[in-house]
């Protein structure tokens, strides 16, 4: 008995049992090349699949506490009612480029078949079977049946997009989404040419990445306006505020990118700039400059504004005193003849002096770093120090 390949090695083959088959093919889906069927599988049937097309796979699978009240429920049913999880359960949605079907031995073969809706059920039938059956189980006794919808669909552009159209329903993320359509792929190609070994989260079951989120919206602090085309102190605050947007927009830009110059520019800035993003934001959180400036006493609301190993060092400062900060360094990101993109940090420059000057943004907020991150005036007046340097400077002929 093949078991749950949970999308990793999923075979590129698979052969199923089946109680019960109907071809539900329409008009339509006969028109664009598609073929579709019903099946009444064995819950044992429905372990030899994966789901590598899946947009997010079994929530619960590397973290118990993940499970929620839809896993209970479904556990519940299985454990209580086993005959009614194929009337209560919404089904399973599987894709595969091809099939056979052999109805002399109820059986149907599936190409590189892939669960696209019906992880978590899976996932909740296989813990079941293996604490009831253990590793080494049968499957001639059916223990409950469950439904599946078989997509034959040899495109697999389409079959990511419906897998995404079949779980707009499910609070799925669109980073699952962008993921999924590869607006992600060159960022993290990027990323790796500076830090091999980091893997960035594409998909919302992802672990041990670094957020893509947090990536983007470091990214778009950097951004220097003649690039964002926006001065508005919205637009600052933006990536604080509303970190699923800066997702959004770059798949925006990702898919624009060969018709808008404007959006172009953007994504190049984007992917170029992510590693150093990332370099930039590690050099701020941990920077020397912080301490001796009490700020631990100083936090009222908003959270701790750091953290302090043993010996009362500080080895993270909140993002709130740090946005701010990456935002001003904008003023020092350019783009080469060459066309590669850096932050150049004049002579002039010291980062301590930057780190006090933002400490008293952050107490003019009555120390609350929650305020700060949303505080246009506190981004206005960190952003001076560097901008008058790189004034100066263009005054000077430098």
């Amino acid at each position: 008995m093949a078991k749950s390949a949970n999308g990793k090695n999923a075979p590129s083959r698979v052969t199923l049992n089946y109680q019960l088959l109907r071809t539900t093919t329409s008009p339509d889906e006969t028109a664009t090349g598609v073929r579709s069927y019903v099946a009444n599988l064995s819950a044992f049937e429905i372990l030899k699949l994966g789901t590598k097309e899946n947009l997010r796979g079994y929530i619960a699978e590397y973290n118990n506490r993940k499970r929620n009240g839809v896993h209970e429920a479904i556990l519940t049913t299985i454990e209580t009612e086993p005959e009614r999880f194929i009337t209560r359960n919404s089904g399973f949605v599987i894709a595969a480029s091809d099939i056979a079907v052999d109805d002399g031995n109820k059986q149907i073969k599936l190409l590189e078949p892939s669960i696209l809706n019906g992880a978590q059920s899976q996932g909740e039938i296989h813990r079941w079977i293996q604490n009831t059956y253990g590793d080494d189980f049968v499957d001639e006794d059916p223990p409950f049946y469950v439904r599946a919808e078989i997509i034959v669909d040899p495109d697999p552009v389409e079959v990511v997009e419906t897998a995404i159209a079949r779980n707009t329903a499910t609070p799925v993320k669109s980073i699952s989404q962008a993921g999924a359509r590869g607006h992600l792929d060159e960022i993290e190609k990027s990323v790796q040419r500076k830090f091999p070994e980091l893997k960035i989260r594409k998909k919302e079951t992802d672990v041990d990445v670094f957020d893509t989120r947090k990536i983007l919206q470091y990214t778009r602090l950097l951004m220097p306006t003649w690039v964002s085309k926006n001065e508005a102190t919205a637009e600052r605050l933006r990536p604080y505020k509303n970190p699923e947007q800066c997702l959004g927009d770059f798949s925006e830009w990702y898919e624009s990118r060969t018709s808008d110059e404007d959006a172009a520019l953007k994504y190049e800035f984007c992917v170029a700039m992510a590693p150093l993003a990332i370099a930039e934001y590690a050099f701020w959180e941990k920077h020397d400059g912080w301490n001796g400036h009490h700020v631990w006493e100083a936090t009222k609301k908003g959270g701790r504004a750091c953290q302090r190993d043993e010996a009362g060092a500080i080895v993270w400062i909140s993002p709130g005193l740090i946005f701010p900060i990456m935002s001003a360094m904008s003023e020092f990101v350019e783009r080469t003849s060459a066309g590669k993109w850096q932050i150049t940090k004049p002579k002039l420059f010291k980062p301590s002096e930057l780190i006090a000057k933002t400490i008293s943004q952050f107490r003019s907020v009555n120390s609350d770093p929650m305020l700060m991150g949303r505080s246009g005036q506190a981004y206005e007046a960190v952003r001076i120090y560097p901008k008058t340097i790189v004034e100066v400077m263009r005054d000077m002929g430098n």
